[in-house]
């Protein structure tokens, strides 16, 4: 077992550890969501039936709810006394009015008072209205409140039109076979509002009615009369009463409640809470399935898209399955993993990790093979010409048909030793080029300062006999640049452009290496000769392997492959590799290497 897959094996248990308190703290936290967003429906849906009931009960008797909540919002700013102007429209809207008085019984304030209201009013006066001792128009409600060591009396007043209907009623009508009638005026009122008016003796039984809505009831119990009276939501119309004492009858005026009063579903407390309790059930059922489906987008599609690229592994597709517009499902265009594929990061990683090992085991195994396959056509096609010479000359020897020389032995074995050391040679450069072309050959990267180092590689190039009288000059950078490379390959690259420009010129043809940088410290070769030049067909074969072909005859025993190893091991550095020439005018070799 190699020394990296221990090292994965021993850091197993921690992304498992990893994944594991992961989704630990993300089930609780989802769980701890879930339960606030239950509570805060609940809170609403509370909040909501409270509103909706505080409005019922102020729609039913603005005394016994509004009354109270408006003399807390009494403030005194800047001497005046003010209410909040929410509660003051429903004083409006309830048919109310409202003032307040100080300890002398003036009125400070005064809000949709009637002009028959008075605007001061001494202590017994106060006292008979509030006890009806003394007639007053106005059902009147006293509080009284301290505010900055102050007493503030607040007067809330509201005529009962039903009670003053069902008294004039009383004074007014005539009983003819259970029949009311009333002076044309005040039946036209009752009839205006929508009521109808009943008549009951002693024991609430029905003993005449006038304009009597179907289905209504003609006798009540003391629990039903009083809920209708106090309870006009319930049953959808308002019961106002007069109890005549001298013949101890009780005159009822039935009114529809106002269309602000009663509001179809939410215009009973019973049905406000039906429909809140329901509302309430319903949305954090709607809540539940939402985050249902949420956790299995979130943790069902990573684990089947996992399995899916299992599947694709053992089928040799080495690729992540991809979406519609082809790219990786769980990576971001900015090659992040994208939100829900987070919480498995450790086995995405692996999971990649595995795809581009097996991807380049396999890409290896094929260029290998391939590498394999091709340096073997190349050798036979290669090898030919020195090889058949090599037979030829042995066989010359061999001969007994001549008596040989020693100086003509001699001339044939150099010519063997030159032809077997030409077939050295190729193979060498065969296996490098091969290898560098398929990336089989790696390299061993280090930071030097390049212009020292292509100024060694020059003075060590031109100790070699053939190029000692070479007309070569460097120019070097302005500054001092390091840069990664891998020395040895390097050199190479210097020796066979260089090397190519002398052998391949006339004697005598300059040759200019200058050095420059580029933005970042990236940095350019220029190698440029004044020789002979060549056409645009053979620049653009120069880095060809074998371009120059195999002919044994040329002086220089050259292989063929020197600028094409030279292009190879550019490229290798991540660099590139350029030629410009024409006849006559000499060529010059661009080679750029990027930052790093």
């Amino acid at each position: 077992m190699s020394d990296k897959q221990k090292n994965i094996l021993h850091a197993r248990p921690d992304s498992i550890r990893s994944i594991t308190i992961r989704l630990i703290t993300q089930f609780v936290s989802q769980f701890a969501i879930v339960g606030f967003i239950a509570l805060a429906l609940m809170a609403v849906a509370l909040f909501f039936m409270l509103i909706r009931m505080s409005q019922l009960d102020m729609n039913r008797s603005f005394t016994s709810s509004g009354l109270q909540l408006l003399v807390d919002s009494l403030e005194i700013k800047s001497g005046q006394i003010t209410f909040d102007p929410k509660l003051l429209a429903e004083v409006k809207e309830s048919g109310g009015w409202l003032q307040t008085l100080d300890e002398r019984g003036n009125v400070t304030s005064s809000h949709f008072t009637p002009v028959d209201v008075p605007n001061h009013y001494n202590g017994g006066e106060l006292a008979a209205i509030w006890s009806r001792k003394r007639p007053f128009p106005y059902s009147l409600y006293i509080w009284i409140e301290s505010k900055g060591g102050v007493d503030y009396t607040l007067l809330y007043g509201i005529q009962d039109t039903g009670h003053l209907l069902a008294q004039k009623a009383a004074e007014s009508a005539l009983i003819t076979d259970r029949t009311i009638q009333l002076p044309n005026s005040l039946e036209h009122e009752i009839r205006e509002s929508g009521g109808w008016l009943q008549l009951l003796d002693g024991d609430m039984k029905e003993l005449a009615s006038l304009g009597k809505s179907e289905g209504a009831p003609s006798s009540y119990s003391v629990q039903d009369f009083i809920l209708r009276s106090e309870y006009a939501d319930r049953y959808a119309a308002k019961l106002s009463s007069f109890f005549d004492e001298r013949t101890a009858q009780t005159w009822v005026v039935h009114r529809p409640l106002p269309a602000s009063s009663y509001n179809g579903l939410f215009g009973s407390i019973q049905s406000v809470m039906i429909f809140g309790f329901a509302g309430l059930l319903a949305v954090v059922l709607l809540v539940f399935i939402i985050l249902a489906f949420v956790y299995a987008h979130r943790f069902g599609t990573p684990i089947l898209h996992m399995m899916d690229w299992l599947q694709h592994l053992a089928n040799d597709d080495y690729n992540e399955p991809t979406d519609r517009k082809g790219r990786p499902r769980s990576i971001h265009k900015n090659q992040k993993l994208k939100r829900r594929y987070r919480l498995f990061t450790e086995i995405f990683t692996s999971l990649s990790r595995l795809s581009d090992t097996l991807k380049r085991n396999d890409d290896v195994r094929i260029r290998l093979e391939k590498t394999r396959e091709e340096w073997i056509a190349g050798v036979t096609h290669d090898l030919k010409t020195p090889l058949s010479s090599i037979f030829g000359y042995a066989h010359l020897l061999e001969t007994d048909d001549y008596e040989w020389t020693r100086e003509e032995v001699r001339e044939f074995a150099a010519i063997i030793k030159e032809k077997a050391s030409y077939m050295d040679a190729m193979i060498g450069d065969l296996s490098i080029t091969y290898r560098l072309k398929n990336e089989a050959q790696p390299l061993s990267l280090e930071r030097v300062e390049m212009n020292a180092f292509i100024e060694r590689a020059i003075i060590r190039l031109l100790q070699d006999p053939r190029l000692s009288a070479a007309n070569v000059t460097l120019t070097r950078m302005d500054q001092e640049l390091s840069y990664p490379i891998d020395p040895g390959w390097f050199n190479r690259i210097i020796d066979n452009i260089v090397a190519n420009a002398v052998l391949h010129n006339p004697p005598g043809t300059a040759v200019r290496i200058s050095l420059s940088t580029q933005d970042d410290q990236g940095f350019v070769i220029l190698v440029s000769d004044n020789g002979q030049g060549m056409d645009e067909a053979t620049a653009e074969l120069l880095f060809e392997r074998y371009f120059r072909g195999t002919n044994t005859e040329e002086n220089d025993q050259g292989t063929g492959l020197g600028l094409a190893i030279a292009k190879q091991l550019v490229l290798a550095h991540g660099g590139t590799i350029e030629v410009q020439s024409a006849y006559g005018a000499g060529t010059v070799i661009r080679m750029a290497f990027p930052p790093k």
